[in-house]
């Protein structure tokens, strides 16, 4: 029998090992033998990088961009924001993203992990991003323009200036979520019908509510354009008290007619005011992921859900108070509700309620559900 040895493994799986290496990791891998080193130098290893700032040692990563960043299609990068020497960084490393002589990136991802620095506007971290979404270098060959952009945790505060850009360079985007983790949201909805009308490709969009017009869900609904598949729209705070007529049914119901497949998540943070969710839940919206954050009774969102959702609901999430009828009202949603994969509910419910729940919906795959208080946070088990 042929004996086995890590050099006779083919190419294509010792790439796929090395992926899951850190930077620094890399090079004395690639030093064990030839064929490592061979794997170490193909495009095919450094096609998706997820980047890590997490101290001063990881700006070994600026020294990869490089010599291999004009192969990245995919970046992944997480900041730990608490440090000013992290930021640093990355702002480095996205900058040499946008001035790389050559660029196929794609898909372009960014996090901030940690605690959020007291007083940090993240200037320096817009402006790093607006670069890389702004026009290209004249000296640098563009092979793929973006097509996945998701900025949906980092904590500061967006505006037009960052996402015009954005749309005038990457027409072939597909994929945009710009729901930050700031309570301030600049980005107009002017801004976001420049984007829906020249990235006609997109289809998936999550975005805050603050940003939607008339005008944003009537462009989504041309029928020229590739159809929505996902709308996601985050309401934290009732920055237009007057605009709730973007919400009206006819826009609603012009969407769904050419994006037949459409699926909506709503979001209702803590800071949306609870008088506001019923003005803006329509029949008409088809949605498949429903949040409420703002620890309030909403037994009539349970009611209202059982009535007009129950054939497109797959997630729900629920901050609220405890109570027999809502106990009731998910009984009952849970039994209407073929697509329910996931179900949150954090306040306790009665023993027997988990039990059913459980036995009425087996095909749930995770789920947030006490019989018993417990300290918070409450971690989701996975089924």
């Amino acid at each position: 029998m042929e004996e086995q040895s890590w050099e006779n493994l083919t190419d294509h799986i010792v790439i796929h090992i090395l992926s899951y290496l850190p930077a620094h990791h890399r090079p004395p891998a690639g030093a064990v033998c030839r064929a490592w080193n061979r794997a170490f130098n193909s495009p095919l290893l450094w096609r998706h990088v997820r980047v890590t700032f997490h101290s001063e040692k990881d700006t070994r990563w600026l020294g990869c961009l490089k010599r291999y960043g004009m192969h990245f299609r995919t970046v992944h990068i997480d900041c730990n924001q608490e440090n000013v020497v992290n930021r640093r960084i990355t702002c480095d490393f996205i900058n040499g993203l946008a001035r790389l002589p050559e660029r196929r990136l794609k898909r372009f991802i960014v996090i901030f992990s940690g605690m959020n620095p007291y007083f940090y506007a993240g200037q320096e971290m817009h402006e790093a991003i607006e670069d890389l979404f702004g026009p290209p270098p004249t000296q640098c060959n563009v092979i793929s323009t973006l097509e996945h952009v998701d900025l949906g945790k980092l904590s500061i505060a967006y505006s037009d200036k960052l996402f015009l850009p954005l749309a005038e360079n990457n027409p072939n985007l597909r994929f945009l979520n710009i729901q930050n983790a700031s309570l301030v949201c600049k980005v107009t909805s002017d801004c976001l019908l420049k984007i829906i009308t020249t990235c006609t490709k997109l289809v998936d969009l999550r975005v805050h509510y603050y940003s939607l017009s008339e005008e944003v869900l009537t462009a989504l609904a041309d029928k020229d354009r590739t159809p929505l598949e996902h709308l996601s729209v985050c309401c934290q705070k009732d920055d237009k008290m007057g605009f709730a007529k973007v919400w009206e049914s006819e826009f609603w119901t012009a969407l769904t007619e050419h994006n037949r497949a459409l699926r909506v998540s709503l979001i209702f943070g803590d800071y949306c005011p609870t008088s506001r969710i019923p003005v803006l839940l329509k029949p008409e919206i088809p949605v498949s992921v429903l949040r409420v954050e703002n620890w309030h009774p909403l037994l009539y969102l349970v009611r209202f859900c059982c009535e007009h959702y129950y054939m497109t609901i797959e997630v729900l999430v629920l901050h609220t108070h405890p109570s027999p009828q809502l106990d009731q009202g998910l009984l009952e949603l849970v039994t209407k509700s073929p697509r329910l994969r996931e179900l949150h509910v954090y306040c306790v419910l009665a023993k027997d309620t988990v039990a059913a729940i459980l036995k009425l919906r087996p095909g749930l795959q995770r789920i947030t559900l006490k019989s018993e208080k417990e300290p918070f946070p409450w971690e989701p088990e996975v089924l």
